[in-house]
């Protein structure tokens, strides 16, 4: 009986001390074997996960690329200073009086430095247990500090409170600058896909986030990290360290063909016009590229509406131009030989069909061809559609930049089988339907309405053609994309966009060039001969129905200066009410107003 005893206990204890080799043997294994090892659904090793979790950390930059001006002046992803907190260290008994009364007076000027209550911060630091960079009165983003206030935070030596660098996407303000897009909580999908590795990754939805989003993803992000005990509070003596990638080549920086100075300017001139929807295209009249693109309503890119519709940019999207397509239709008049800039016309104001009308039903009299186009009459340029085809107003179209995608574009680029930065382009229309064999319908499209529609970048961009003389660009908005060390990646230069058909000829160009001139002297664009360059251009609006009720399209689109071209410039202000003063013609000379201010830093002319 007790040898059985005996027996058992000796096998019971030879199986335990089997199961306790297993185990430490299966321990040992875990240590050495796996260490290094990946995480499931992390980029950390084991090793490196049970550090992480006595640390607690905040990101300051999230590894996506940057997006810049074409002076370098940050568009997204400007570095800021800004005011992080981190747990204290736990203070011992006795670490109180004199000690604890130096502190207030720091926290107190703090506060004043982040303009907030002595209170409100003390609340907020009191029991912090992850790392609080400070907002912005204006949503979550972090507040922006001045280089001396970051100087001066630091000076203070507070207690887990530090001045770091932080990479603020956007600065949380509503602009027109639906082209630069904004960034969305990343799909699952999306996350495995991601190479950087976020916590809380987010990718580009619109505009130039999501175009390029290839090439904005970073490779990891940088943070501030504090070691922490069991409750919570920073292990004394323990320093606030920072942890980055450590490559020299990403992020990348891309540099887009914009003038921020210019772009701000035009968006505080259309705010203070009270312009509610439209848009306004600044283009280098050399080059074709995009210097200032504003699009109202504004938006901001923090604060995205799914039903607002904000985030739009009406620059790319096509709507009735009204009397500047007078342009196209005396092109493919000159071009057909059927008219010339003197042929004589008489408007009696009514042109006796289809219901059309000069403006007021009042009539302009005996005048050319080149008079008809400056006081943008209805006769002159009916009377022309009724000689044209509706394939010669077409084809004039086309080769004029309307009725088709004009962005520019690449393939084979940088590692993308197509790189397209402007989304959303829509092409236009000049018939909808067949090419119509009646005169009212050449009528009503010779004069912008009907089923005519195009964007104000084509329409500043029918200018910059017409200034080349008849030779479509391709507008540009990316011109260069650098490693974060500033070395060049790829120079991406500006191309032609040709019409399949064919382009007007430089004589035809160089006549309408002439006419748009005379708008401005003796036309409807008189109003801009007090401007500080001579301008030319051509006004327009548009008919049409917003809901069933009446309103207009204004527009004016031209070039300035005459005698040396350096812009061109349309605007366009939607939906306004039928019979209001031209807006359009008064924001396009302020916009000019602008342009023709010297640099800050030159001497001027």
């Amino acid at each position: 009986m007790h040898k059985r005893i005996h027996i058992r206990i000796f096998w019971g204890g030879a199986i335990l001390c089997i199961l306790l080799a297993g185990l430490m043997i299966r321990l040992a294994w875990v240590q050495l074997l796996l260490k290094d090892q990946r995480v499931n659904g992390t980029r950390y090793t084991m090793t490196q996960m049970a550090e992480i979790q006595s640390e607690r950390e905040t990101v300051l930059d999230s590894g996506r690329g940057r997006l810049y001006d074409k002076h370098g002046r940050a568009l997204a992803g400007e570095t800021v200073w800004t005011a992080a907190l981190f747990p204290p260290e736990e203070k011992l008994p006795g670490q109180h009086g004199a000690e604890a009364t130096k502190d207030d007076r720091q926290l107190h000027r703090l506060a004043e430095i982040l303009g907030v209550s002595f209170s409100e911060l003390k609340a907020r630091r009191t029991g912090l247990k992850e790392p609080l960079l400070w907002p912005s009165g204006q949503g979550k983003a972090p507040l922006a500090l001045t280089l001396p206030q970051a100087r001066e935070v630091e000076g203070l030596k507070l207690d887990g409170v530090r001045a770091l660098p932080f990479a603020r996407r956007y600065d949380g303000l509503s602009t027109g600058r639906q082209w630069l897009g904004y960034l969305s909580e990343a799909s699952g999908e999306a996350l495995r896909q991601s190479p950087t590795g976020l916590r809380v990754p987010r990718t580009g939805t619109d505009g130039l986030e999501k175009t390029l989003e290839p090439l904005l993803q970073g490779v990891g992000h940088t943070e501030a990290v504090a070691q922490v005990d069991a409750r919570g509070n920073r292990v004394p003596g323990s320093p606030i360290t920072i942890k980055a990638p450590g490559n020299p080549y990403y992020p990348l920086s891309l540099y887009t063909t914009i003038d921020l100075r210019l772009q701000e300017g035009i968006e505080q001139l259309a705010r203070e016009a009270g312009v509610k929807e439209g848009a306004i295209v600044v283009l280098d009249s050399e080059t074709g590229d995009i210097a200032a693109m504003v699009s109202l309503p504004f938006y901001n890119p923090q604060q995205i509406s799914p039903l607002g519709g904000e985030w739009n940019n009406r620059a790319l999207q096509a709507a009735a131009p009204g009397s500047i397509f007078k342009i196209v239709t005396a092109a493919a008049a000159l071009e057909a030989g059927l008219t010339e800039p003197a042929e004589p016309f008489f408007c009696s104001g009514d042109y006796g069909k289809y219901g059309l009308t000069c403006l007021h039903g009042k009539g302009h009299g005996a005048l050319t061809m080149a008079q008809g186009f400056a006081v943008s009459c209805n006769t002159v340029f009916a009377t022309l559609a009724e000689r044209l085809s509706g394939m010669q107003l077409q084809s004039a179209a086309l080769a004029l930049g309307l009725g088709r995608d004009i962005g520019w574009q690449a393939e084979n680029t940088l590692g993308l089988s197509l790189l397209r930065p402007l989304s959303g382009e829509q092409p236009g229309t000049i018939f909808t339907t067949l090419l119509p064999d009646d005169g009212g319908a050449r009528v009503q499209t010779a004069i912008g309405q009907r089923d005519v529609r195009i964007t104000p970048l084509q329409a500043a961009n029918l200018v910059v053609t017409l200034l080349h003389g008849g030779e479509v660009r391709a507008p540009r908005i990316l011109q260069r994309v650098a490693f974060a060390n500033g070395q060049t990646l790829k120079e991406l230069p500006a191309h032609l966009a040709p019409a399949p058909g064919g382009r007007i000829s430089k004589a035809t160009a160089h006549v309408l060039l002439d006419m748009m001139r005379s708008v401005v002297t003796e036309g409807t664009g008189r109003s801009l001969n007090r401007s500080r360059w001579p301008l030319a251009g051509k006004s327009g609006t548009a008919q049409t129905l917003v809901q069933g009720a009446a309103r207009n399209n204004q527009w004016f689109i031209g070039y300035g200066p005459v005698d040396k071209p350096r812009y061109a410039v349309s605007v366009a202000i939607e939906n306004v009410a039928p019979g209001s003063p031209h807006l359009a013609t008064r924001l396009f000379g302020q916009v000019f107003g602008l342009l023709s201010e010297p640099e800050p830093g030159s001497t001027g002319a």
